[in-house]
């Protein structure tokens, strides 16, 4: 269906008679969001191709659509005219599908996991022994260099990288660790400075009650200070 066409079947609302109040829409770029377009239009489309067909204004209600009249995040096409033939499936054209899929194991490995796996495709991997032929000294590959030699300095690459986070991570974890212990020592120190103060106050408080001498005032504050 050509860009400028309603790819739903039966519609046939173009370009060239869709009306001031009608606008074409892309098809959406979440998984998500496409998985939720495909039950409804499966049916509906005889070629869904998710980076050029586009679906008019007319099959969406007015609730998916805000002030500006442009299409919500959310919005799902639910308006559809009387089609002659449903039993016809769509084909889909989907060039998203194999990263995907590769996201989704990513994200169920951990970072450890992931590290291991790279350091164990590079022991069993074998550097070129011509490479340095086929890379700059900026690490950027000639325009003749082989496959094995763009995925060697890619993986290298990758393996210098994951180096320097880690040691990033090591040393602001080191960091994170004095800090936290110039905070205990800090508390500590104020406590012990309180304390002091306490003590000093029920000194005085004795003092003034007991109405002590200059001698035995000396003395006792000697004492306490020498706890």
């Amino acid at each position: 269906m050509a860009p400028g066409n309603c790819v739903v079947k039966g519609c046939k609302t173009t370009l060239f008679n869709k009306g001031p109040a009608i606008n074409f829409h892309p098809c959406p770029t979440s998984l998500d969001m496409r998985n939720r377009w495909l039950q409804i239009l499966k049916y509906r489309c005889t070629i869904l191709d998710w980076a050029k067909s586009r679906i008019c204004s007319k099959h969406f209600e007015n609730k998916h659509f805000d002030a500006q009249r442009k299409l919500k995040p959310n919005a799902i096409p639910t308006l559809f005219p009387a089609m002659g033939d449903s039993a016809s499936k769509t084909i889909v054209k989907n060039t998203n599908t194999s990263s995907s899929k590769l996201d989704k194991a990513l994200s169920r490995m951990t970072q450890a996991e992931l590290m291991s796996d790279v350091k164990l495709t590079l022991v069993r991997m074998k550097e070129p022994i011509n490479l340095s032929e086929f890379v700059y000294d900026d690490l950027k590959c000639k325009p003749d260099a082989p496959m094995e030699a763009k995925l060697w300095v890619l993986i290298k690459k990758q393996e210098y990288l994951n180096n320097m986070l880690t040691d990033a991570v090591v040393k602001n974890n080191k960091n994170l660790e004095v800090l936290q212990k110039n905070m205990t020592d800090t508390k500590s120190g104020r406590k012990e400075m309180e304390q002091s103060i306490e003590n000093y106050k029920y000194v005085i408080k004795c003092l003034q009650e007991k109405q002590a001498t200059l001698e035995e005032q000396v003395e006792i504050l000697t004492a306490v200070e020498s706890r």
